[in-house]
């Protein structure tokens, strides 16, 4: 495992052994001559663990759901970037992140979510904290005729923190402590929100699947435009390609919209639209992929997260999280409604399971060598591929 302390040299001395300089120098060449990343950038375990010191370690991730932890006292146990981590409903009503792991002798502390805890007790030797995290209890630590509860002799020792912020339900976490605010990083999908009322959202539902292919391509796949026609009959339908665009970027943002022919079951019918929705939004699709591992798809009925979750090289875990407004979210009356939206996405996903893991059978074949790009489509996927290098090399901020 590669540390997410090595310098920025030692880094590019590590990504240029790996995937080699001509490769780098190729994601920079004009569109139509540009290549993307080669195999090992897929398939090998020193990129990936690469990527999990230098990137996710270094990013806002999303790690968990506020609706998962609705009370004081609920815990939910989670992984980032390969780390443990704990998101505790605090009794203050907030939300804090903490490593999943005792100051003790560093078990574990949390294996399973759990409710109305009024602390965290350590399985191995009941070392307690309270739900901010400081170190309450230790029994026996000075010896067997100790005070049960024998506390510290230093306040000081604590949970160790994890940075966390939240926007609307989502919790992020960023595991440096040294990314820009969630603000800042959202900025680019708030801006262009002008007209969606979000503030009647509730989580209607969520989807799983496991992936046998290497994150990237799942993101990649996300933000490209171009196999619409080939892989998704439905939905060229449904918004053809002539209505559609490459999409641009802007800081870690992609983003991309289109206009539909008329709503379906799944995607505008039977639903409650947006409050106060402008004429001009009630045909539009509207996407957007926060980097590294976000989406988010937004149509005049629905709010939904497309979340990517690396687990290896060539096993990834995608999640589709949907959101409906008001009632509509939970309310029996909508159930056929809601059913339909899940099986939409359900039976859309699925188009792309096979094709993304056909793209990682591909890297494992001597005769490929990073491909080429469409002008016309595929300038996002080859920015993609520059921020994946990009964020190994470049230092956080401070």
């Amino acid at each position: 495992m590669l540390a997410p302390g090595m310098s920025t040299e030692e880094a590019n001395d590590a990504l240029t052994r790996l995937i080699g300089a001509d490769a780098l120098a190729r994601l920079d060449a004009p569109l139509g001559e540009a290549a993307g990343l080669p195999n090992a950038a897929f398939t090998s375990e020193a990129f990936f663990a690469l990527e999990q010191a230098r990137l996710f370690a270094r990013s806002w991730l999303l790690a968990g759901f506020a609706h998962q932890i609705p009370d004081a006292g609920d815990i939910v146990p989670v992984e980032v970037a390969g780390a443990p981590v704990i998101l505790v409903r605090t009794t203050d009503g907030g939300v804090r992140g903490f490593h999943n792991v005792c100051r003790h002798r560093g078990a574990r502390l949390v294996s399973e979510p759990c409710t109305a805890r009024r602390d965290i007790v350590c399985p191995y030797h009941a070392w307690t904290y309270d739900l901010d995290g400081r170190l309450v209890a230790r029994p026996y630590f000075g010896g067997k005729e100790a005070a049960e509860q024998d506390l510290p002799a230093s306040p000081g020792i604590a949970l160790a923190p994890v940075r966390t912020a939240r926007w609307l339900d989502m919790i992020f976490v960023d595991l440096s402590g040294r990314a820009a605010p969630l603000d800042d990083h959202l900025a680019p999908v708030t801006a262009r929100l002008d007209g969606y009322d979000l503030s009647t959202l509730g989580h209607a539902g969520s989807l799983a699947f496991d992936v046998a292919a290497n994150w990237k391509f799942a993101c990649e796949n996300f933000i490209e435009t171009y196999h619409v026609f080939s892989a998704h009959p439905a939905l060229a339908r449904f918004a053809p390609m002539k209505q559609r665009s490459a999409g641009g970027h802007e800081a870690a943002c992609f983003f991309n919209e289109y206009r539909f022919v008329a709503p379906e079951a799944g995607r505008g019918t039977g639903l409650p639209h947006y409050p106060g929705l402008a004429d001009d939004k009630r045909d539009r699709g509207a996407w957007f992929l926060l980097f590294p591992t976000l989406g988010i798809e937004i149509w005049p009925d629905q709010f939904t997260l497309f979340r990517v979750i690396p687990e290896a090289p060539e096993h990834t875990r995608e999640e589709i999280h949907v959101y409906l407004m008001g009632e509509a979210a939970t309310a029996p009356a909508f159930a056929d409604a809601r059913a339909e939206v899940l099986e939409m996405w359900r039976a859309l996903n699925a188009e792309d399971i096979g094709l993304l893991e056909n793209l990682q059978a591909g890297r494992r074949s001597p005769g490929y060598h990073g491909g080429l790009y469409s002008p016309a489509w595929e300038e996002p996927v080859r920015h993609f591929a520059r921020l994946v290098v990009r964020s190994i090399l470049e230092e956080p901020g401070p």
